[in-house]
């Protein structure tokens, strides 16, 4: 399954650290999104992470691409590797 996790958070220690923890399980494709291919059991303990991390500040949202929706994107621009967005 493939998922768009963004985030809006002030405080830049937690920030940083949030983004370090999702470069190790996406792929950074702007400032605050990421994309992220897992399962739905690995987005739950990646959601509890996040949460954690969170510690109360900001918003983060995190979308999930159905088969169909992944295949349909479109990137403008610097192409991305079809890994993260083709479903199997």
């Amino acid at each position: 399954m493939t998922y768009i996790i963004a985030y809006d958070i002030s405080n830049d220690k937690i920030r940083t650290k949030l983004a370090h923890y999702l470069e190790k399980k996406g792929l950074r494709i702007q400032k605050s999104l990421f994309v992220v291919k897992t399962t739905p059991a690995k987005i739950k303990h990646i959601r509890k992470d996040i949460e954690t991390i969170r510690k109360d500040d900001g918003i983060i949202h995190i979308f999930s691409l159905c088969k169909n929706c992944a295949k349909k994107s479109k990137v403008i621009g610097k192409k991305l590797p079809d890994l993260f967005f083709y479903v199997e």
